[in-house]
């Protein structure tokens, strides 16, 4: 039971399109258009700007607008862990408006909640898009 995972879980997340979108941009010298991106990985182009604009705006990615526009990588993908990319898209993605309505069940799931968090870090932590995109693990 430990071992069993949905793989529709590893589906179209912004985090998985993200990895996917970096590790080929990783392995590129030229820029790389969304309609590249989409061919490569099966995914719409409109998603795939949608998760690219998140990391422009956290400096992973520059993008280019225009007939010969496209998007390249800004970081060095050897030194960019997973992790990096999980905080970069997972920020702002759980407002905290609600904070002030949590009970005490809340309040437990959320401890639970961030124990696991620190172990999604340790794990993400370990590789980097490098890894990814030169088909390495462990």
């Amino acid at each position: 039971m430990d071992n069993l995972l949905q793989l529709s879980y590893l589906g179209k997340t912004n985090f998985i399109v993200a990895i996917k979108a970096l590790a080929l941009l990783a392995n590129e010298n030229e820029l790389v258009t969304s309609n590249a991106l989409t061919e490569k990985l099966g995914i719409e182009s409109s998603f795939i700007r949608k998760v690219l604009a998140k990391l422009m705006e956290e400096n992973i990615v520059e993008g280019f607008g225009g007939r010969y526009g496209g998007y390249k990588l800004l970081v060095n993908p050897k030194e960019t862990t997973l992790y990096d990319i999980y905080i970069a898209i997972a920020k702002d993605a759980h407002p905290n408006e609600l904070a002030n309505q949590i009970n005490d069940m809340d309040q437990i799931i959320f401890e639970i909640m961030l124990e696991s968090q620190k172990k999604i870090k340790e794990v993400l932590s370990k590789y980097s898009i490098n890894d990814i995109s030169k088909g390495k693990h462990n």
